[in-house]
């Protein structure tokens, strides 16, 4: 095909433009109008199909002579233009309208061919083509958008040359093993080789940045970045020797640093052009001594770490050993003289009565009383120091398997109380069930315990699963992809949200023994479970409000057993 002229169909504007030549070719090769018409609403047709399927389309209106038979033809190429069999409605509208629409493939992609038959009276000859060429180079532009597009694509034929010109000198610079950079005033780069990636392992917006301070050594800094000021202002070329950090070892190495002003009128400097050269073999000798001081200062002071860590190992043992003695002395030795002390108070009450006074009976009362809160509290601390003390393997849990055995303990006080409970299905992750099972009792009895008088609780559960990138800030995600999000809501008296922090700590209560019973040792329990599940747990309440306890869990554990990582 004899190529007459090319068309971009990048929009709208291109369609009318694709029309308007394909127009013009038909009027230079005499065809009638309707002839005209036909011919450039068969190309329509096609360049539309090409815009809407394609990617980067391009029409080229030419003419094709044979022996016997000379044609109008228009080619649409598109590197990634799908075609349909059978045929879009739009090619076959087209395929009607000429004599004949061929599609063929390559490795540039599928191209489309139209065909218009010209009458035998209208033959093509090379001076035909000639002067079709002419037309098309020398016409005015057929409009102000065809105008701005022929100057465009001037001025993108004009950046490209200078583009290859630019990778050419790149090339060169590249392959030279030696940083080759360009600079402001203010020592900025403008431009910088392969090699500066290479050894930094930054890019330039990066150095640009941070002014080098990743790379350069921070004893050497100041001096530099002081020196190249005092030079740049005097318009006076510049050199310092300095250490740079190699990306591939992490070492500082030594570099001369050599730049000299480029002048262009009217600014006395238009930019800094130079090098920086490897001088480490240099600096050898010196340098090998300092490394064998800075290697024996980190010998040293790597030996007082692991000093420092054994004594702290030995410390935490030393605790353990403590806790798991208490845990023993608080099931055995504690409460052994409490059961005493209240089978003797027993004792007094029921064979002794009558032999008290009003004054006496009280004071065993309240022995007992004491001795019962006593139990309480002992029963308490042996729960949260089991936590710690015994710990077992983390296993795959059905969390509505366990809030419904919390259920069933809680039966009496949900009835007593005609609690309402309200909740969701739960998730499956990875925990201790035992603690599990801590956790949502102590929340629920304290919900159950803190409502307000004459008005039935309600509380109610809901759940979602989050993925870890969208876990509040506070909370340092442990590895598991998704985290398990429990909230528990009362319509109970509620706290100062001033207490928030407080109430999660041993023996902390908001409220005297007269009105509520308890340790303050429940909410401990429920923090320590969730550290050694490596989540998160906080509260947010008003008074006469209610409460609303929110938990994240992992969902996936990556400890072999329930650790605390204490958040």
């Amino acid at each position: 095909m004899e190529e007459l002229v090319k068309v971009s169909l990048d929009n709208e504007m291109d369609l009318i433009l694709a029309h308007k030549r394909t127009m013009k070719l038909a009027e230079l090769a005499s065809l009638s109008l309707a002839s005209q018409t036909t011919f450039a609403t068969a190309v329509s047709e096609v360049a539309r199909y090409a815009m809407e399927q394609g990617t980067r389309p391009q029409l080229t209106l030419g003419a094709i002579t044979s022996p016997k038979k000379h044609y109008l033809a228009a080619c649409i190429e598109d590197p990634n233009l799908p075609v349909a069999n059978p045929l879009h409605q739009g090619l076959l509208y087209a395929q009607r309208l000429v004599e004949k629409l061929e599609i063929a493939s390559s490795e540039k992609g599928n191209r489309i061919t139209l065909y218009y038959n010209l009458p035998p009276s209208r033959k093509i000859n090379a001076t035909h083509l000639t002067n079709w060429r002419s037309q098309f180079s020398t016409d005015l532009p057929l409009s102000a958008y065809d105008e701005i597009k022929n100057k465009n694509e001037q001025l993108q034929e004009l950046a490209g040359r200078l583009q290859d010109s630019e990778q050419h000198y790149k090339r060169v610079t590249d392959a030279l093993p030696l940083m080759i950079f360009t600079a402001n005033q203010a020592g900025q780069l403008l431009y910088a080789n392969a090699w500066v990636g290479e050894f930094t392992g930054h890019s330039i917006q990066n150095l640009n940045q941070t002014r080098w301070a990743k790379v350069m050594h921070p004893d050497d800094y100041s001096a530099y970045w002081k020196e190249w000021t005092r030079q740049a202002a005097k318009g006076l070329p510049f050199q310092y020797q300095c250490r740079l950090r190699e990306q591939a070892s992490q070492a500082y190495q030594w570099h001369l640093f050599s730049a000299l002003p480029v002048t262009n009128e009217p600014a006395p400097v238009a930019a800094w052009t130079g090098f920086a050269v490897n001088i480490h073999a240099q600096k050898i000798v010196g340098q090998t001594l300092q490394e064998k001081e800075e290697l024996a200062l980190a010998k040293s002071k790597l030996e007082q770490s692991q000093r420092e860590l054994q004594a702290t190992v030995s410390e935490l043992n030393r605790s353990n050993a403590e806790l798991s003695q208490f845990a023993y002395v608080a099931s055995h030795d504690l409460q052994e003289p409490l059961r005493k002390i209240q089978a003797f108070g027993d004792l007094l009450i029921t064979q002794y009565a009558p032999k008290l006074d009003e004054s006496g009976t009280d004071l065993i009362t309240r022995m007992q009383s004491a001795a019962v809160r006593m139990k309480v509290l002992v029963k308490d601390l042996l729960a949260y120091s089991r936590l710690t003390t015994q710990q077992q393997p983390f296993e795959a849990l059905n969390l509505n398997q366990i809030f419904s055995e919390v259920l069933v303990d809680l039966e009496t006080s949900i009835l007593q109380k005609q609690a309402t409970i309200e909740t969701q299905d739960l998730p499956v992750i990875q925990g201790d069930a035992l603690q599990l099972r801590q956790l949502f009792q102590n929340l629920l009895s304290n919900a159950l315990k803190f409502s307000k008088p004459g008005q039935h609780p309600v509380i109610q559960i809901s759940t979602s699963i989050l993925p870890a990138s969208q876990l509040p800030a506070v909370i340092v995600p442990n590895g598991s992809p998704t985290y398990a999000f429990i909230s528990i809501t009362d319509n109970g008296i509620g706290f100062e949200q001033k207490y928030e922090d407080r109430i999660f700590r041993l023996f902390q209560r908001l409220h005297g023994l007269s009105q509520y019973q308890g340790t303050g040792i429940g909410l401990a329990i429920c923090k320590k479970v969730i550290d050694n599940h490596q989540g998160y747990i906080t509260v947010r309440s008003q008074p006469h409000h209610g409460s609303t306890f929110m938990i994240y869990l992992p969902t996936e554990s990556h400890l072999n057993s329930a650790q605390g990582s204490g958040k």
